[in-house]
């Protein structure tokens, strides 16, 4: 037992001389984290705070001005796989608007139709579009839904806009399983189950989308951008003629000069659709979901450029 107590004994005193060691390393440590150096390291830290506040308030703004209210039902998204038809262009061309959609969807998560599938993404380049979709409507007059009246649909045919978009969206189930198009259109307007102050017991979900491109104004741009702007509108449901300030985004296209005008989808572009396939859409909390994904994604985007310089 002595022996025991004197092992004991030993250990506790290599121990205290361990720890005092130990706390006065910590202390020097302390002392040199005192000196001038650690206030540039206080004032960066302080700043990256800073800027990381400055850009979720510029996100929240931007996910907010471009989405539809969103406010008493979810965004409305693709549930089922989307199956795009470009006409109006040559086959090389039609072929690149196709792919890159095709690209642009499969990396924002959306998901796509195999072969074969029955289109409900019409890309139609034509030179008269107000006659072009009257005309269409004419003869298929299942081509735009009339959920919300008829005034929707009649402003976007008569709009001068270069492009025209029209979202066929209805509100389903919440609880309803994924499986075709007919059946998301036999779903439209079905009470769901209850929702809680946390969920929706709706909600919205594209099963067609329209957009209609006026050759003659689009003919000073170049094919990639614009494809890349179709392809944005196209896989979100976007507000018409939204107040985008000074954010970095495709959607401002036909509002810059040519010499900076965009090339293509930003990084914010990206961010978005990729946080709008990757929340879920039963949740309230959808949008600020969306605005904390976006801002972690474009902090690890910049911080990989930036290692990769």
């Amino acid at each position: 037992m002595v022996g025991n107590t004197e092992a004991q004994a030993g250990w506790c005193a290599t121990a205290v001389a361990l720890l005092s060691i130990f706390s006065a390393e910590v202390t020097a440590e302390s002392q040199l984290a005192t000196e001038p150096g650690d206030a540039t390291i206080d004032s960066v830290t302080v700043e990256m705070l800073r800027e990381r506040e400055q850009l979720e308030r510029q996100l929240r703004t931007f996910v907010f001005s471009i989405t539809m209210p969103g406010r008493d039902e979810s965004l409305a998204r693709w549930q089922e796989p989307v199956c795009p038809l470009v006409a109006g262009l040559s086959l090389e061309q039609g072929t690149f608007v196709f792919q890159r959609i095709s690209q642009v969807a499969n990396e924002a998560g959306v998901p796509l139709a195999p072969p074969d599938c029955t289109p409900n993404l019409r890309i139609v380049m034509a030179r008269e579009p107000e006659a072009f979709l009257k005309d269409w409507w004419s003869k298929d007059h299942q081509l735009f839904d009339r959920e919300r009246g008829l005034g929707g649909v009649k402003r976007t045919i008569r709009t001068p806009a270069p492009v025209r978009v029209f979202y066929n969206a209805c509100s389903v189930p919440s609880q309803m399983p994924k499986s075709s198009t007919s059946s998301v259109v036999a779903q439209c307007g079905k009470p769901g189950i209850p929702g809680s102050r946390l969920k929706w017991s709706a909600v919205r979900t594209l099963y067609s989308v329209i957009v209609v491109v006026d050759k003659q104004q689009v003919e000073p741009l170049e094919l990639g951008a614009l494809t890349d702007y179709i392809a944005m509108i196209s896989l979100a449901q976007i507000r018409r003629d939204p107040n985008l300030d000074t954010a970095p985004t495709i959607l401002r296209l036909f509002d810059e000069t040519d010499a900076s005008r965009v090339q293509g989808l930003s990084r914010w572009d990206r961010a978005f659709l990729k946080s709008l396939y990757g929340t879920d859409p039963t949740r309230v909390t959808q949008l600020a979901e969306m605005k904390h994904r976006m801002t972690l994604d474009l902090e690890r985007t910049a911080f990989e450029n930036h290692a990769g310089e």
